[in-house]
């Protein structure tokens, strides 16, 4: 298509000119069209001066009419714009666009002339328009000699062709556009190449092939037969018939599969598939027994193809079968004969989940190869795989794995993750798969190959024989994990129900490659519920509140999924939960988040982040004094009394921890635990006592003696607290305080205080041993002028404000259940005293202990040191005393004194042959015996001689 001056020359204006109204673009602008140009020139008169502006003056244009026609597609006898091929005889029909590109209506010239270069001139070259766009002239669409067309407005036409029987090689006819209004021809009044190219060739040479798939097969099973029909000449054929009897002596007892029969290659959509039910007859439905199928196209055009594919069962008969399949096109009958053989045989198949066979590659080809890019060393990675029985019996499969390249182990799993128990050994029925993960732990990298850092082999073998079957799995990259999730909480230690915690959860992609696909998952599932011993009954959720950058709670886990982590990039986020208010003491809350990726299969865990769950107000501490007032040199007993007031949790171990003030003397060896001898650590002025533990509902008593010194003032306030540790964590109560009055002038002038012990006198020995022998409380003791005294918890009663002088007084006999002692101070009456009072004065009451006025038979004492090297020597000891009580009744007193706290304490007091255990225990065993003393009893009956009486001890301890 030529373009007119005119239109470069207003293209070439716009370009230089600013329009003063309405774009002017060539041909499109409708004729009449008038447009304004202005040009504008700018300078500056004088260096530094203000620029001056001088417009020219407008030009007017007027567009006027044009007529520019366009046809595609262009061509030549060079480089045809369209071409076709035909069999002598046949008719074609070219395709053409023309479009009106000028700017007003016009009247086309419409022609068609075959080029000089033509070897034939094809018949009818009429012109059609395709009103419809179907690319068929149809009835009601005539030849055309001209055609009208508005601006800028197109047409598709259709150029038809035909040949004759004797026409031979290439015709080239050439559609002419030419404007019939103008006289003057112009430029871009004529279109005229537009060349396209019949070619008439010679007649086609037919092939068939036919196959059977497999061609080897087991009896029952299904083949597919393949008829491929080619066109390899250079003409297209007439009709084309492709047919295979099936009812022949040697395929009549195959059945065909119905449905199974289709089509396919370049000729299949204009063929048809057609039954026959007795070889002679044929109808496209297909019939209940088919006894031959056929294909059939009208024509094949050079190069074409047409294949006929259906499927056959073969029968129970073993054996090679011939079946011949015939085509036939005019006076052509081309024969393709094939062969299938029928016979049993055991196959199997082992590779990729799903594929088996590894199709459609087959056995160790690429399909048959498993890749991952990154994997990590000593951290497990598994690929899923397929074994098949692909033969007629049941077999049984082993399979087995060796690391081929690099270093590591191997092991099998179900799909779920459940260990196979090796050999792994699978039976298969006929055709039956089984679905397995073959997981590998990468030891060592190969280094020498940068494609493959490890590599595995998987083998099947048969037990019927068949070949074994292999599959190839292959790390491209294995480097040490180094991703290391690392979780924090805002609470530290015991945690109280209903507390809310805010994890914060750090993840640093520390590895040499990016993470995709990244999950990071925080289980909400933490709160593990514990009995007494310290055994889990269940575990609950604690309570989802919030979660930043996307995280949503997804069942019972918090999850964040990040598109891509990039090597070194770093990523925080934060997690609120609360604890449940219902959450018992005793419950632990163990919070983990893990992170995977699709490079990180196996989820790498964080640190956990463990708080014990207490109620702090369930611990409490109440401490007492005795006396309230008390003088300068006295002796204040001070009383703790801890109690675990939960009901489900056990503390490990509490710790009491008293700061004495300034005019306290801590009195060595007068602590005791719930009675028994304890010794406190000190550091300056301050006394910590520790409580092994308590259970639920438990209380422990500790007490002291402390003496006041005169920088104790007029008053003095002592003041301690416990902490408890539980579950990992402490918990503190407040200080508890005791408030003591002093009376410096307790002693005045002329004046006495009396002071004294009433105890069961365990050893007879007339002095109060603490630890040994028993206080009685409320024991009345009287003056000769009738005051009275009642003993506290320790035995102990106190007459202020005496007279200095002598005094005479008494131990009432109705207020205590044992016979007073005789002692040198009583002068022969027992219970009774005189004696001068001046001052401090102490007067104690021993009584006969409860087993009655008993002798001793024996006291012994057995002492047991550790004999390894140890940094601080232990020593257990074991006093034995045996007292006749009665006729053949003793009571034995065992006094056990350990130099630390001793594990695992055995100790075994054997009663002598024939004896009688009364009450008490001979044979003892402690988890742990605290570093101190401690008194045990029991008694046995025996008639035996007195000497006989006496065994000797046995202990034993582990360190």
């Amino acid at each position: 298509m030529r373009t007119p001056p005119l239109l470069t020359f207003l293209a070439s204006l716009t370009l230089a000119l600013s329009p003063l109204s309405g774009a002017a673009h060539a041909a499109g602008t409708p004729a009449g069209t008038v447009i304004q140009n202005q040009a504008e020139l700018e300078f500056t008169p004088e260096e530094g001066g203000p620029p001056t502006r001088l417009p020219t003056p407008p030009v007017t244009t007027t567009v006027q009419a044009l007529c520019v026609v366009s046809a595609l597609p262009n061509g030549s006898v060079a480089q045809p714009g369209q071409s076709a091929t035909l069999l002598p005889g046949e008719t074609t029909t070219f395709r053409y666009v023309v479009t009106n590109s000028g700017n007003a209506t016009n009247t086309l010239a419409l022609t068609v002339v075959p080029d000089a270069a033509s070897q034939f001139t094809p018949g009818d070259l009429s012109v059609h328009r395709d009103a419809n766009g179907n690319g068929q002239i149809d009835p009601d669409e005539p030849a055309l000699t001209s055609l009208t067309l508005d601006a800028d407005a197109g047409a598709t036409l259709l150029v038809r062709a035909t040949t004759q029987a004797a026409d031979r090689g290439n015709a080239y006819p050439n559609l002419s556009v030419r404007c019939a209004s103008n006289v003057r021809e112009q430029p871009g009044e004529v279109d005229e190449d537009n060349v396209a190219r019949l070619t008439v060739g010679d007649p086609p040479a037919l092939t068939l092939d036919k196959t059977f798939t497999p061609a080897a097969l087991r009896p029952g099973e299904v083949t597919t037969v393949t008829l491929t029909a080619r066109n390899t000449g250079n003409g297209a054929s007439r009709a084309v018939t492709i047919t295979d009897v099936l009812n022949t002596p040697e395929l009549r007892d195959f059945v065909f599969v119905s449905g199974s029969a289709r089509l396919s290659g370049s000729a299949a959509p204009d063929a048809t598939t057609e039954y026959s039910a007795d070889g002679q007859s044929w109808q496209a439905a297909e019939p209940a027994a088919v006894g031959g199928v056929r294909a059939r196209v009208n024509t094949l055009a050079p190069g074409a193809t047409l294949t006929l594919t259906f499927a056959l069962r073969s029968p129970e008969v073993t054996g090679t079968r011939r079946n011949v399949a015939q085509l036939r096109s005019g006076d052509v009958t081309v024969d393709a004969p094939a062969d299938v053989t029928l016979r049993y045989q055991p196959l199997i198949a082992l590779g990729p989940l799903g594929n088996p066979q590894a199709l459609p590659g087959g056995e160790l080809s690429s399909d048959d190869l498993q890749r991952r890019a990154n994997a990590l060393l000593n951290t497990e990675v598994c690929f899923p795989h397929t074994a098949q029985n692909l033969g007629d019996r049941p077999d049984t499969l082993t399979i087995s794995g060796r690391v081929q390249t690099g270093e590591g182990t191997v092991r099998f799993t179900e799909r779920d993750g459940t260990p196979i128990t090796e050999p792994f050994r699978t039976d298969l029925a006929p055709q039956a798969t089984k679905d397995f993960n073959a997981c590998y732990v990468p030891r060592k990298a190969n280094v020498s190959s940068a494609a493959e850092a490890f590599r595995a082999v998987l083998t099947a073998t048969s037990s019927r024989g068949a070949a074994d079957n292999l599959t190839v799995d292959v790390l491209t990259t294995v480097a040490p994990l180094t991703l290391n999730p690392v979780k924090s909480g805002d609470a530290s230690g015991l945690v109280e129900p209903g507390q809310v915690i805010t994890y914060t959860l750090n993840v640093t992609n520390t590895q040499s490659f990016a993470l995709t696909n990244v999950e990071i998952r925080d289980s909400l599932r933490a709160l593990q519920i514990l009995d007494a011993s310290g055994t889990l009954i269940r575990t609950d959720l604690l309570e989802f509140i919030s979660a930043d950058q996307g995280g949503v709670l997804d069942g019972e886990s918090v999850v964040w999924r990040l598109t891509r982590l990039d090597p070194g990039q770093a990523v925080t986020l934060t997690l609120k939960a609360r604890v449940p208010q219902g959450t018992p003491d005793g419950a632990r809350a163990v919070n983990v988040f893990t992170v995977s990726s699709g490079e990180l299969t196996t989820p790498v865990p964080s640190n956990p982040v463990v708080n014990g769950v207490f109620r702090s107000a369930n611990l409490t501490l109440v401490k007492t004094s005795s006396p309230a007032v008390v003088a300068y040199g006295q002796t204040i007993t001070y009383t703790f009394t801890v109690t675990n007031r939960s009901a489900t949790g056990a503390l490990d171990t509490i710790r009491v921890q008293d700061t004495l003030p300034a005019g306290l003397v801590y009195v060595e060896g007068s602590s005791l635990l719930n009675g028994t001898e304890i010794v406190p650590t000190v550091d300056g002025r301050t006394y910590t006592w520790l409580i092994p533990g308590l259970a639920p509902g438990a209380s422990a008593v500790i007490t002291f003696d402390a003496v006041v010194t005169p920088e104790a003032g007029t008053q003095i306030r002592n003041s301690a607290v416990a902490t408890a540790v539980s579950n990992n964590g402490e918990t503190k109560t407040p200080p508890s305080s005791a408030v003591n009055t002093i009376d410096p002038l307790i002693f005045g002038r002329n004046t006495a205080d009396l002071v004294g012990y009433v105890f069961q006198d365990v050893n007879r020995n007339g002095v109060y041993d603490r630890a040994v022998d028993v206080p009685v409380l409320n024991a009345r003791v009287i003056l000769a002028g009738g005051r009275l005294a009642l003993t506290d918890a320790q035995g102990r009663y106190h007459f202020r404000n005496l007279l200095e002088g002598e005094v005479a007084l008494r131990l009432d006999p109705n207020s205590v259940a044992y016979a007073p002692l005789s002692v040198p101070q009583d002068a022969g009456r027992p219970g009774s005293r005189l004696l001068y009072v001046r001052n401090l004065t102490s007067a104690d009451f021993p009584l006969a202990p409860d087993a009655g006025d008993i002798a001793v038979v024996r006291d012994t004492t057995l002492r047991v040191t550790s004999t390894l090297p140890l940094a601080t020597p232990q020593t257990l000891t074991v006093r034995k005393q045996v007292f006749e009580q009665e006729a053949g009744v003793y009571l034995v007193q065992l006094t056990l004194g350990a130099s630390a706290d001793l594990s695992g304490v055995e100790l075994n007091d054997p009663l002598p042959q024939g004896a009688t255990l009364l009450d008490g225990q001979h044979a003892l065993t402690f988890t742990t015996l605290p570093a101190g003393e401690r008194v045990l009893t029991y008694r046995f009956r025996w008639a035996g001689d007195l000497k006989g009486a006496v065994t000797d001890p046995a202990a034993r301890w582990r360190y």
